[in-house]
């Protein structure tokens, strides 16, 4: 389908009659056609350009002055086509807009938008109309415009996809940058989509392995888009990601429970505080049951998975059992708790504190307003860092003393 804003330019200034000055000697002008791989040559407009060369459906807007105007001019060339007109009004900034928006949302094919012509803002209003079906709709519309080369009368066709395109992309990244999801674009060409749709993905569905993954693929990616000639314009914007993305540089060599809480910190300062409740909950869980591994190695204590492992060992944390079968660990070692009570019980009221925060949340919150639940969150992520920091777990199995019954 095309799609082409009529202009005026020729026709007479009486706006009852909106025809050619000359018809029979109205002048014709060069253009160059070669990136549509058409045939260059003289015409009147764009637009009877684009007649001549396409045997689309075509959608012409214009005023009554312009469609009066073009019907006359380009009589010849409207024959045998199909053409529908749409009339707008000179001075409504919104219609362009409208006619544009609704043409492009409602089609599935393939759009050639020319933008050459039209009176002040209707070439605007009309790339905002498309650019905005693009974004919502991942429409694929073209956009072109025949430009002035060397001398009068002479043109150029060129696309304006690429500027628009470089829009789009700065308006994800962002929105990535504000909150690391990233909703991709169908055909855009110059960047990897997958690359930060695979990362977001990985990171809000608490996916460790796949950030760690993710993350190398995606700092790859950062550093084409750096070098791209075409992107130079979002250099500030490709370093706020980076910028964002730098406490994940080292974080395969931090121990798990460190892993888990860094991206609670990153996923707490974009607001999910729901995933960012859940790796904090999870790094507390993966750090207890990891410095519990020599105690339960020396006594032959085995679990079927990591999921029956640190919840037997945040149970003998808190010395509950909550209705469970026999815990292994208070079996084998029933003093373990008493001698070590005062230690256990700082990190499994903390541990508490974090279970009935993650099931309010996840029952929906009816109290606690969300710079409350986030300043919560905060402090509570304080007092894990400070226990891994204290690591009073490690230096309490080290102990001898603790392997007697």
């Amino acid at each position: 389908m095309i799609i082409s804003i009529l202009g005026t330019t020729g026709a007479k200034k009486d706006n009852i009659t909106c025809l050619p000055l000359d018809m029979e000697n109205s002048t014709k002008a060069f253009y160059n056609a070669d990136i549509l791989k058409k045939k260059s040559d003289n015409y009147y407009n764009s637009t009877h350009f684009l007649l001549e060369s396409f045997e689309d459906s075509f959608i012409l807007i214009g005023t009554k002055c312009a469609i009066t105007f073009q019907q006359a001019l380009l009589k010849k060339s409207l024959k045998n086509k199909k053409v529908e007109f749409k009339e707008i009004s000179d001075n409504d900034l919104n219609e362009v807009f409208e006619v544009i928006f609704k043409i492009t949302q409602n089609t599935v094919e393939e759009i050639l938008l020319d933008i050459t012509h039209g009176f002040r803002h209707q070439p605007i209003m009309a790339i905002f109309a498309s650019s905005l079906s693009k974004f919502l709709d991942n429409t694929n519309t073209q956009i072109i415009f025949a430009k002035e080369i060397e001398s009068f009368k002479r043109y150029e066709c060129v696309y304006l996809d690429e500027y628009l395109e470089i829009t789009h992309i700065s308006m994800l990244l962002s929105g990535f940058i504000r909150t690391l999801n990233f909703i991709p674009i169908k055909n855009l060409h110059l960047i990897n989509t997958r690359a930060f749709e695979n990362f977001s993905k990985a990171l809000f569905s608490n996916d460790i392995v796949g950030v760690r993954k993710y993350y190398k693929k995606l700092i790859h990616e950062l550093g084409k888009i750096e070098n791209h000639k075409e992107l130079q314009y979002l250099k500030p914007l490709i370093y706020k990601v980076q910028t964002t993305l730098r406490p994940l540089e080292d974080l395969e060599k931090e121990e798990m429970f460190y892993q888990y809480l860094t991206l609670s910190k990153i996923t707490l300062e974009k607001n999910s505080l729901i995933v960012a409740l859940a790796y904090s909950f999870e790094s507390l869980r993966e750090y207890c049951a990891k410095r519990f591994e020599p105690l339960l190695k020396q006594k032959n204590i085995s679990f079927k998975n990591s999921y029956e492992l640190n919840t037997a060992v945040m149970d003998t944390l808190s010395n509950f059992k909550r209705g469970r079968k026999e815990n292994f660990i208070q079996k084998k070692l029933p003093q373990l708790f008493s001698k070590n009570s005062s230690s256990f019980h700082r990190i499994s009221k903390v541990y508490e504190e974090l279970r009935k925060l993650r099931n309010d949340l996840a029952h929906i919150n009816k109290e606690k307003e969300f710079e409350d639940i986030k300043r919560d969150i905060k402090k509570l992520n304080f007092k894990i860092e400070t226990i891994y920091k204290d690591n009073i777990l490690k230096v309490i199995i080290q102990q001898s003393t603790i392997f007697c019954d």
